[in-house]
């Protein structure tokens, strides 16, 4: 289990997602730091089942993955879809989801305050949100030059968009319809 997830006592489903967001993010923010408002999209697939329905693509998933994968039913895999919207919500909009993924991704650069603090800095803002489609979210955080910090659902709208756009049920909806 990850660090930044040891004190959020997640399930297996929950912690399959959280380490496929976090190895995500790790790779964009290790790499170059694109323009502010840079998107990328990736379909989530078990990778179990994408094993078993495509073996040939083993050859080219790297051995970590592989190892890690190996009796591991929950391990995710993440296959970018790629942008087609300069705009968070235009890209969950318009968004076309492969074929037998398990949930999605998305991850953005965006300028804004995430506290909503009068007189903050417009700074570039790095959030990213994981969903999967039985349900469970993971969601990542973090003002340029700061730790990231997670949790299910640390961005509700964004959430809430990428479950819309995958078509299930964002928790925020699934809590109003429990309290109806």
């Amino acid at each position: 289990m990850h660090s930044e997830t040891r004190d959020l006592n997640l399930s297996e489903t929950e912690g399959a997602l959280a380490a496929a967001v976090l190895e995500l993010v790790r790779h964009t923010r290790e790499q170059d730091s694109p323009g502010p408002e840079h998107i990328a999209r990736f379909a989530l697939f078990s990778t179990e089942a994408l094993l078993e329905e495509r073996p040939e693509l083993s050859r080219l998933l790297p051995q970590e993955t592989l190892d890690l994968a190996s009796g591991d039913p929950h391990h995710l895999t993440s296959i970018e879809t790629g942008t087609q919207h300069g705009d968070v919500a235009d890209e969950l909009e318009h968004a076309l989801w492969p074929e037998g993924c398990a949930g999605g991704y998305i991850q953005a650069r965006i300028r804004g305050a995430i506290d909503g603090a009068p007189g903050a800095s417009p700074a570039p803002v790095f959030v990213a949100a994981g969903a999967l489609n039985t349900g469970e979210t993971f969601s990542a955080v973090a003002r340029e030059g700061e730790d990231l910090r997670v949790g299910r659902d640390l961005i509700p709208e964004l959430v809430a968009a990428l479950c819309a756009s995958l078509g299930i049920d964002s928790p925020n909806a699934r809590a109003a319809a429990q309290t109806e």
